[in-house]
């Protein structure tokens, strides 16, 4: 097998790379790997800065707008983080001191970062000298969703001691709002506990040298992230929680239960007073069986993280590469790996499953599609996905080589998306990958395509037909196959020593729908 000639080798596309801070602090710095982790590194910037100091001109020493800024969809997400060391004093003293250096300040330059967004959203940059800009358009302002995440280190030793048994991870307590959550007058302060920091503005999650890993490992997409802190929002200004003991036990909580759409959620049984809780749902929750066969499921699900780094990677060192017909614009190109990063990981599993489903069947099946979409009717079934394969044969040397080969091989997905959409109008929009499969014994590259759903007149629509007709594209009925819905999977056999307290049951969707249908009927009959 000869490697193909020209296989992304186009140095004349090549353009400048995106070039991020990465942070002035070790803990900044530490924060901005675990964000990139989680929200992958096309939607993450550390250190942004805003042009104010200059007046404007963009040129200059910008000031930071904040520790690191996320913008994926319609989500904004501002992170502040300080590293404060404990004061000396009496101990409500002390606190007093270090969560206003550690949590106030914080959440003033959260605010103040939201406001420049709003009021100046073209004058953000990626450098102190203001010249290179933010590369990511921001949604537009009816659509944004802001939030504060302040990350406050330096208290946690303290807060182990003061509370015995505890992580060291701070209480959220919703009765403490605003100044109540750093007083004046010492004697009044709660020591290691965080309420509603700004009750009238952009809700302050605040977390810890504790909370901060096991937030952002357990909540590591865009959309698993932006769910919990919106419906945890909601919970803490509902008047249903009293106070939690600490981040990771808040976490468990809604990572067990769910609401009548079936998705997690501070679901309270009993809604009469405010509930507490306790220091031991996080520490049941990562030893339950249940919890560690989710972890096992999910392993396949970053297959489908690893595809769409393999297209951002290229999008910020300047080495996509597009056909001659085609200009490369970030803010463009990003759209399509934008619908894959909002993804939530346990769809990701599915997606991941497909993927490699797929990549396998290509190696006999030439060309190969699988598509990944909900049916009309159900939720989220808006975007849908396909991954195509499609050899690269020695003949075609001699036939335009490898350049024409990946012009027809988009020209083929574009037709499998123009006609899935199509086919199916209860979809807004399709993204795909095409690319040769594995074991051929040569290079490989890999496209995306993205289309959305347009409203075709009868001329386009036969037009899309004649096309996949001729390219032999969606001829044949498209075999469904359902996919598992079990995010905790069942188990039929458990070996496990575990501590003897009580064990709450994670159940599956299946299940889960049918306990919302449940209580629903229980309701229409009060």
């Amino acid at each position: 097998m000869k490697k193909p000639s020209v296989i992304d080798d186009r140095p004349e596309q090549l353009r400048p790379p995106v070039l991020k801070e990465v942070g002035v602090t070790e803990s900044e710095r530490y924060l901005a790997i675990l964000a990139e982790k989680s929200f992958l590194n096309l939607w993450s910037y550390p250190s942004p800065y805003r042009d104010q100091k200059t007046g404007g001109n963009g040129r200059g020493d910008g000031k930071e707008l904040c520790d690191l800024l996320v913008v994926c969809g319609d989500h904004i997400i501002i992170f502040s983080e300080k590293n404060i060391e404990w004061p000396s004093g009496e101990l409500t003293v002390a606190w007093g001191r270090w969560v206003k250096r550690a949590v106030m300040a914080a959440a003033k330059q959260a605010k103040g970062a939201e406001r420049w967004i709003e009021e100046h959203p073209n004058r953000i940059f990626l450098d102190r000298n203001c010249e290179n800009p933010f590369p990511i358009d921001l949604p537009e302002p009816e659509k944004r969703k802001f939030h504060h995440v302040i990350v406050a280190r330096g208290a946690s030793d303290q807060c182990k001691k003061h509370f015995e048994g505890h992580s060291g991870s701070l209480m959220i307590q919703p009765s403490l709002k605003g100044n109540m959550n750093w007083p004046k007058d010492p004697s009044t302060a709660t020591p290691f506990a965080i309420g509603d920091a700004s009750p009238d503005g952009s809700f302050v999650h605040v977390l810890d040298d504790v909370s901060l890993d096991i937030v952002m490992q357990e909540l590591d997409t865009v959309r698993d992230f932006t769910d919990y802190l919106e419906k945890k929002e909601e919970f803490v200004r509902s008047g249903r929680l009293l106070r939690a003991h600490g981040e990771e036990n808040l976490l468990a909580y809604y990572a067990i239960r769910i609401n009548k759409e079936g998705d997690h959620d501070f679901v309270v049984d009993d809604a009469s007073a405010p509930i507490t809780i306790s220091h031991d749902h996080y520490r049941n929750w990562i030893s339950d069986p249940q919890y560690l066969a989710k972890k096992e499921a999910d392993k396949i699900s970053y297959v489908w993280d690893e595809f769409i780094t393999l297209f951002t990677d290229h999008m910020l060192n300047g080495t996509s590469i597009t056909l001659d017909d085609h200009k490369f614009e970030l803010s463009r190109n990003e759209i399509g790996v934008r619908y894959m990063a909002l993804e939530m990981r346990f769809r990701r599993r599915s997606h991941g499953e497909a993927i490699m489903g797929a990549l396998e069947r290509g190696i006999t099946h030439n060309p190969f599609f699988r598509m990944m979409m909900s049916p009309a009717g159900a939720r989220d079934n808006e975007t849908a996905f396909f991954i195509m394969t499609f050899k690269y044969q020695d003949w075609m040397e001699e036939k335009g080589g490898y350049e024409q080969y990946r012009r027809k091989r988009t020209e083929r997905a574009m037709n499998y998306a123009h006609g899935v959409l199509e086919k199916y109008p209860h979809l807004k929009r399709i993204v795909g990958i095409s690319r040769e499969p594995p074991k051929q014994g040569r290079g490989v590259s890999e496209d995306l395509v993205y289309a959305e759903q347009c409203d075709w007149s009868d001329e386009e629509r036969q037009q899309i037909r004649e096309n996949c007709k001729e390219l032999g594209v969606l001829q044949q009925p498209l075999k469904m196959r359902p996919v598992d819905d079990d995010e905790y999977p069942e188990l039929t056999q458990i070996i496990f020593e575990r501590p003897d307290t009580p064990r709450m049951a994670m159940p599956n969707r299946k299940q889960r729908r049918k306990q919302a249908a449940k209580k629903r009927k229980a309701g229409r009959r009060k």
